[in-house]
């Protein structure tokens, strides 16, 4: 008995039922209309198409109406043959088929012999069937272009409507260098990538980038960025910053196709609203191909970084880091069977060593030196501190012994916590730090491997059978610690399987099965050169060195010294892996002038967190006095105690149905209907929690809780809520969403298409990230500050009789195993006017539904030639129901006629005699709240967010002949909403009322050009000879971009905005701070856009305005003028300044034999060395606030001052290949 593959699929289908976010056809369509020489329509011609690399062949007839479809070809090159009695045999060759699209091929039949034959050249540019707005790239595009690091990503935004911030170099902070993306107005987290038809989405934050390097992103994502020389920000070995490190990212050698679709794609594709990138990698032909290549980079061809260039603290010598980049890989295709069987098979490693963030900026003791006897440390103490130690200097008898060993401690000869040697103090003010810090170089590697499999067994059956595996290990020196011995890895990975089969029923209907299974991972570790034991401090017997913090390390610098991994649980030690099984199906059916495809897809993720806080205990001083005397810092304190880990679940499904009428040969619509499921999260062992508002209560009377209002998923076995969901949301994730498009080619124009599309876009709402306070105390904020929530984990804080041998005693407390835990966290009236801490709670609103965007666009091609291709159009949307974090315990406004918890007063310091209360929230605010006992920082992500999108967008492509080929577009566009998504905070005015906050973008450009083109020179040398082999084979290729900066506010976080609500602690949003009356944006940005020079401020911060709340109104007591409001400013009201780039790259092929060539290059990026800069320094602080205190401060010098760069400075890259 014969076994065709289908049933071996359609088995395994059936056994797994584990089965993409969407069904992404990895397939493509051929159609068309013949008509005679009087454009009459000819029935009943023979149809044969054929593919130019495997020889498969599939045959049709045309239909009454002249017009012929074939459905569901594998991507590649084809023939397409028309033959009928009485006309001449037309063929059309070298027509190119593209996943998810479908090319017009239209045939007008010659009067003559079916002997005949007439040969046309080259695929219709013109899309005549639907509205679809995005591109197709093909193999050779890909290679052509440079790119610095080889990411696909890099070439997203020649697309119109897309953008991204430039690629920071090719270094380790690079990693991969996958970006994030943005396109038509829809955050970076709405987009959708595929491998092979295979999602490869992430539910840890959506994102996709290998690194960020913007201060306002960086700002947002709750990490401490640590110093380094030229102002460069480590971010690619932490989790949040870096998951793109763990996104499937095949070498551009590998890859056969790139599809970009950024608006009105039809109802099979969905899951997100944003852009759908699908990679297709390379199947094996007929012929036996191959290539092996070698690509270097070293710091001897590179330029230096702008400011690091500018930083007088580092020697000529090192102002261009030292960089070994090599990058290697060979790959091999051809056929097994003849017709029958395919194979492709590659492996690529890379390795790249720099010491661009080997060396590290820190603050320590102006006088620090290395003698370290106790006689010179208390010298060192009494002197720097004079000011406050005042008549009680530090003895040499006073030091603490774990103090002093860490002082002493070395790690390669080298003191871990180093000596100063910026020795003047006046130049250490003026840079921020005084000591230079020098480490190892930092390590990047890549291996990644392919295989692929085509078995075609006969013209009904074709299967195909997809691998990929990549590890991607990062490390550094100095991500975590500015000190030495505390580097930081990140261990990313993925692979990809993937099983596709496409089976022809009959003529008109093909059916589509996809298996696949993905995992993707990222993990942090730091690691650690000394113990606990080393220094005799005691743990619990623990191992791992903890986070200590001098709070105060100099007199005059005031800055913090860390020793150890910093910001505890969120970016030190930490992972994030998540397990996909994806299955899919399609089925495609040509009925008479119609093509219907109906589909369906399931995925079932396995999101598993790691987080290694409970490992890792938080001790602080308050200042190196301190410090040495062995004093704790109770309140940053710390360690975690219980199940820190989660193992989340989500089920994914969507269902389309969808239309193509050709209604006429020159008029198609396209309609369809999608459902979409976007699945919550449920945790494996039910550890997952929740507030519901309304099962709060307190008892006033009493100053007791009947009810925390925090519940407990429902498949917990021991803290369960009766009732509540394993999900706890109680809204439905799932939606419905028409679509439609129009494409209308008018006979009176000749070679011009008009389309027009309407449809709805639902999105995934709940991420990982949003599972958590934006910020907190101790760790318990931040991406993965959900972990260490209660009633799973218990916070223990050392006492005031902890020691620095001994923190937190000796015997550690037990986990939590009680449904009240959570109620006991929270504190009464009494004990918060006693200043005890608030329980900081965040997470997703339960009552969520998913977000959407309504789409719109109209458009217009025209082919003026064979070639080209020009296109103009408009492209809208409008989102809704887009996530926002919302504080919703923030401080009401108290009076004498509205008392709240008693207190018929506001304010968030303590300014008067009369403002007694000093809460944990600054003030009274603690108590002024909606939920007494929850941190006024305890925030919802809540979709309730709506946005905007218009754009004008251009296209200009030209098919390589005459040895030209241009890809550009040209996008005029704004984008408006309430929050964008940035990070974890709320960037605006007062979040309860988010609409306050609708304005630009956070990602909105206005302009933004790019085009990307090849170029062969003419080879005028004879074949064979000398001169052909010095003159001929030359080639140019290169990317141009510019584009408007993107929009940013100048915040305060000092309590000089929102102090009656946040006191000094706004940990959950970026206050805006306004200026001046009558000072507008254009009046205080001191420069343009364009020829910007960082020398000079960007903002003028003298005319920043504190908003300050009268006294004796608003509930502010008589007399207190230092309780502010919200700033009367909108929301990213600057622009940042003009960006731009060009790549450049100059090829030279030899032909060995007609087999082989040799092929080497030189790319060139940033061509110019023209730095392109980063937003100012928009961070203020203007309240310095000490016990309550507020002491009005000016602006720091640096701030309005632009310090960073986006995007590399000049580096160059060569590489050898060898094709065959």
């Amino acid at each position: 008995m014969r076994i065709s593959p289908r049933y071996i699929l359609a088995l395994t289908l059936a056994a797994m039922f584990s089965p993409a976010i969407h069904a992404q056809l990895v397939l493509g369509n051929i159609t068309g209309t013949v008509t005679d020489p009087q454009n009459s329509v000819v029935p009943n011609v023979k149809v044969e198409i054929k593919n130019l690399d495997t020889n498969l062949l599939v045959t049709a007839a045309t239909q009454p109406d002249g017009s012929y479809q074939i459905a569901n070809l594998p991507i590649g090159t084809y023939s397409v043959t028309f033959s009928h009695e009485g006309f001449s045999t037309e063929v059309f060759s070298e027509i190119l088929v593209q996943a998810n699209r479908t090319t017009t091929v239209d045939a007008q039949m010659k009067v003559g012999q079916v002997a005949t034959t007439v040969e046309v050249t080259g695929t219709p540019l013109r899309n005549e069937v639907d509205a679809t707005v995005g591109y197709v790239l093909d193999s050779l595009t890909i290679q052509n272009t440079p790119l610095g690091t080889g990411s696909f990503t890099q070439l997203a935004i020649l697309s119109p409507g897309v953008s991204a911030d430039f690629l920071p170099g090719s270094g380790t902070n690079a990693g991969l260098g996958n970006q994030n993306i943005w396109a038509n107005g829809q955050r970076d987290t709405s987009n959708s990538f595929s491998m092979n038809g295979v999602s490869t989405n992430n539910l840890f934050n959506g994102k996709s980038s290998s690194q960020v390097t913007e201060n306002r992103f960086i700002l947002n994502t709750g990490q401490f960025v640590l110093n380094h020389t030229g102002n460069e920000a480590q971010t690619a070995t932490t989790v949040y910053n870096a998951i793109g490190q763990g996104l499937p990212t095949p070498p551009p050698e590998t890859i056969e196709e790139l599809r970009v679709n950024t608006s009105q794609y039809d109802a099979s594709q969905g899951g997100t609203s944003g852009a759908q990138i699908a990679l297709i990698t390379k199947t094996g032909t007929n012929q036996l191909h191959g290539q092996s290549y070698y690509y270097v980079q070293n710091n001897a061809f590179n330029a230096a970084q702008f400011f690091r260039n500018a930083d007088p603290s580092i020697p000529a010598s090192g102002k261009v880091p030292a960089l070994h980049f090599n990058k290697y890989g060979v790959a091999l295709g051809g056929p097994i069977k003849h017709d029958k069987v395919f194979f492709f098979v590659s492996y690529q490693g890379l390795i790249d060593h720099d010491a661009l963030s080997s060396q590290a900026t820190d603050t320590v003791p102006q006088h620090l030196t290395d003698d370290r006897s106790p006689q010179a440390l208390a010298a060192v103490a009494n002197q720097d501190f004079a000011s406050t130690i005042g008549g009680n200097p530090v003895t040499p008898a006073q030091i603490d012994p774990v103090a002093l060993k860490l002082m002493q401690a070395k790690v390669n000869g080298q003191y871990v916590i180093p000596s100063a040697t910026v020795t003047d103090p006046n130049v250490a003010k003026q840079l921020g730090y005084n000591a230079l810090v020098n480490g190892v170089p930092s390590v990047f590697r890549a291996d990644m491997a392919n295989g692929n499999l085509d078995w075609n067994p006969n013209d009904k059956d074709r299967l195909s059978g997809k691998f990929f595996i990549s590890k991607n290990p990062n490390k550094s020196p100095f991500a975590q610690s500015n000190v030495i011995g505390f580097p930081q890895s990140l261990d990313a990975e993925s692979w990809v399987v993937s099983l596709n089969n496409t089976y022809v029923v009959r003529p008109n209907l093909t059916w589509e099965q996809r298996i696949g299974v993905v995992r993707q991972g990222a993990a942090a570790v730091t690691s650690q050169a000394l113990t606990p034991q080393d220094i005799g401090m005691n743990l619990f017997g623990g191992t791992n060195f903890p986070a200590f913090e001098i709070r105060t390390a100099d007199g005059t610098l005031t800055n913090s010294l860390f020793v150890g991994p910093r910001n505890g649980s969120n970016f030190s030690n930490n992972a994030a892996d998540q397990n996909r099984g994806d299955v899919s199906t399609n089925l495609n059916w040509v009925a008479g002038r119609h093509t219907v495809y109906f589909g369906f897809s399931f995925n079932r993720t396995q999101l598993n967190i790691i987080n290694g806080a409970t490992d890792v205990a938080g001790v602080a001083t308050n200042d190196f006095p301190g410090f040495l005397r062995g004093t704790l810092y109770t309140p940053f304190s710390y360690l975690y105690n219980g199940a820190a880990n989660r193992y989340l679940r989500a089920n994914t499904a969507g269902a389309y149905a969808t239309d193509t009428w050709k209604i006429k040969s020159n008029l198609t619509i396209t309609a369809g209907v999608r459902y979409d499921f976007n699945g919550p999260f449920s945790e494996k062992y039910g550890n997952l929690s929740s507030f519901h508002p309304d099962a709060y209560q307190y008892n006033a009377s009493t100053d007791t809780y009947i009810s925390s209002g925090v519940v407990v998923a429902g498949n917990n076995p021991t803290l369960g809520t009766k009732g509540v969901s394993d999900s706890t949301l109680t809204d439905r994730q799932w939606g419905i969403g028409p679509r439609v498009g129009i494409a209308w080619s008018p006979r009176f124009v000749k070679n011009l298409t008009m389309r027009a599309g309407a449809g709805i876009y639902y999105d995934r709402g709940e991420y990982f990230s949003y599972l958590s306070p934006g910020s907190g105390p101790n760790g318990t904020g931040g991406p993965f500050g959900i972990t260490l929530a209660a009633p799973f984990v218990t916070k223990v804080s050392a006492t005031s009789s902890g020691t620095l041998e001994n923190p937190f005693g000796s015997v550690p407390p037990p986990p939590p195993n009680n449904p009240n835990a959570v109620t006991a966290l929270l504190p009464n009236l009494a004990q918060i006017k006693n200043g005890a801490n608030t329980y900081v709670f965040g997470g997703y609103d339960p009552s969520n539904t998913l977000p959407y965007t309504e789409n719109w666009s109209f458009d217009v091609q025209w082919q003026p030639a064979n070639s080209w291709l020009i296109s103009t159009g408009y492209v809208g949307n409008h989102g809704v129901h887009q996530v926002l974090p919302i504080p919703f315990n923030q401080p009401l406004i108290a009076t004498a006629s509205n008392a709240i918890n008693g207190e018929t007063t506001s304010y968030g310091f303590n300014a008067v005699a009369s403002e007694s209360l000093k809460t944990f929230g600054g003030g009274n605010a603690s108590i002024r709240v909606p939920y007494l006992g929850f941190d006024t920082q305890s925030v919802f992500y809540k979709t309730i967010g709506i946005s905007t999108y218009n754009a004008l967008q251009v296209g200009l492509r030209k098919r390589l002949s005459s040895g030209l080929q241009i890809t550009a577009s040209y996008t005029w566009s704004h984008s408006l909403d309430e929050q964008s998504g940035l990070g974890l905070f709320f960037n605006g005015n007062d979040p309860t009322y988010p609409h306050l906050s609708y304005g630009n973008s956070a990602y909105d450009r206005t302009h933004v050009f790019i085009t990307s083109y090849l170029y062969e020179l003419p080879s005028p040398g004879k074949k064979g000879s000398w001169t052909a082999a010095a003159v001929n084979g030359w080639q140019l290729a290169g990317m141009i971009t510019a584009q408007s900066g993107q929009p940013f506010n100048m915040y305060d976080f000092s309590g000089a905005v929102s102090g009656v609500y946040n006191g000094s602690f706004p940990n959950v949003s970026d206050p805006i701070i306004g200026f001046q009356q009558g000072v507008t944006p254009s009046m205080a940005m001191l420069q343009g856009t364009m020829g910007v020079n960082p020398a000079k401020p960007y903002i003028d911060v003298s005319k920043l305005y504190i908003p300050v709340i009268a006294p004796g109104t608003s509930g502010v007591p008589a007399g207190d003028t230092v309780e502010t409001g919200w700033a009367n400013s909108g929301r990213d009201v600057f622009r940042g300044p003009f960006q731009s780039r060009w790549d450049q790259s100059i090829a030279k092929t030899w032909r060995i034999t007609e087999r082989f060539g040799l092929r080497y290059s030189a790319e060139f990026y940033n061509v110019l060395n023209h730095p392109s800069f980063d937003v100012p320094n928009n961070s203020v602080s203007l309240y310095s606030v000490s016990s309550g205190k507020v002491t009005v401060r000016a602006p720091s010098s640096t701030a309005g001052y632009i310090s960073r760069t986006i995007g590399s400075p000049r580096f160059i890259q060569m590489s050898l290949r060898l094709t065959f």
